[in-house]
């Protein structure tokens, strides 16, 4: 079982919808997924749900069902010392796809959470029984994978640098900084290289003083550039701008600090399972536009949607043909995506 956190503190790269995406690619080449939405505002639980998140009484519903294991529940019982074993048992995980993928539906409380694992990293020294939320938040997860025979956690965290997301980021296996081409998301490489240099840096002085074990050592796997527009299949002079001087903040700046605690995989070991990519260079996803509408009412990713799902929002002609180009264009990007990170986190894996 692997656990992959999608991070950027930067909102609005498109986190949650590459977590969705991903998953039902890894889910379509036969591995077992769990979605894991621990953003408060539970955007990846909303994507699941689709038009059922806007209905009070079906969410009411939903929560209030002790047959459904979410955050909900798991947030109270974590700060209360609940052993994660028995919470992996507690209900029922949320079907997407019947046989291979799963969601671990999001929380407000999960904000409560954060909170309290931001106290206990500062301060359990003093106050043992903040340490067992540590200890309680991952326990549960993985005995939810475990119970569950899961080939992959991945996790979506907030676009927020809290007590949470340090916890959820640094005891992942792996994780993914999805970027999108502007000044910000420039700005965000660079300090994202100070703040996980940080995180490690804190939690093993938390180690050290609770005797808590983290894993403390997320291999960085690449970036997944997204949110730019075509023209003659490449990106527009103005996203390429962005996107090149984002690959190189990452390969000159968070990968050399990175490589100081141990968290990214080799460039080498990159180069040989995407070969058409300069390393840390994970995939380049241009804009749905308008097929994100339609993924979403439909309840199904960008790649598999069907002619059906075009007629039902109206598109005929040379709209439709030119959207099942789209369509089969982003089939072949996920479908390469999560190879490649099936591969990279298996080899890593034999070392």
């Amino acid at each position: 079982m692997k656990i992959i956190s999608f991070f950027n503190h930067k909102g609005g790269v498109s986190k949650t919808t590459t977590t969705y995406n991903l998953g039902w690619a890894l889910s379509r080449l036969g591995k077992k997924v769990l979605l894991v939405d621990l953003d408060p505002q539970c955007n990846l639980t909303g994507l699941v749900l689709a038009h059922q998140a806007i209905d009070d009484d079906f969410m009411n519903s939903f929560y209030q069902n002790r047959n459904n294991l979410t955050f909900d529940a798991i947030v109270n019982k974590i700060i209360d010392g609940a052993i994660g074993s028995e919470l992996a048992k507690d209900g029922s995980i949320y079907p997407i796809d019947q046989e291979n993928l799963f969601l671990l539906a999001g929380s407000l409380k999960l904000s409560e959470l954060d909170s309290q694992v931001t106290a206990a990293l500062k301060i359990t020294s003093g106050l043992p029984i903040l340490g067992k939320i540590i200890t309680g938040f991952f326990d549960t997860l993985e005995n939810i994978a475990k119970y569950q025979d899961m080939d992959y956690l991945l996790l979506d965290l907030s676009p927020s640098i809290g007590g949470l997301n340090q916890l959820a980021l640094m005891g992942s296996d792996y994780f993914i900084v999805p970027t999108s081409p502007d000044y910000f998301c420039l700005q965000a490489i660079h300090s994202l290289s100070k703040k996980i240099k940080e995180w490690h840096l804190e939690i093993n002085a938390f180690k050290q003083t609770t005797k808590i074990n983290i894993k403390n050592n997320p291999l960085f796997l690449g970036t997944i550039q997204q949110r730019f527009r075509l023209r003659n299949s490449a990106p527009t002079k103005a996203f390429e701008k962005w996107i090149e001087q984002i690959r190189n903040a990452v390969n000159q700046t968070l990968v050399p600090q990175l490589q100081t605690i141990n968290c990214t995989i080799g460039a080498s070991d990159f180069s040989k399972v995407i070969t058409e990519n300069l390393p840390y260079d994970l995939a380049q996803i241009p804009d749905f536009n308008t097929l994100i509408a339609i993924s979403q009412r439909s309840q199904k990713p960008v790649f598999l949607l069907e002619e059906k799902d075009l007629k039902e929002a109206k598109q005929f002609g040379s709209a439709e043909a030119t959207s099942k180009e789209k369509i089969e264009d982003f089939k072949s990007l996920f479908e390469r995506l999560g190879c490649a990170i099936i591969d990279l986190t298996q080899s890593n894996d034999k070392k």
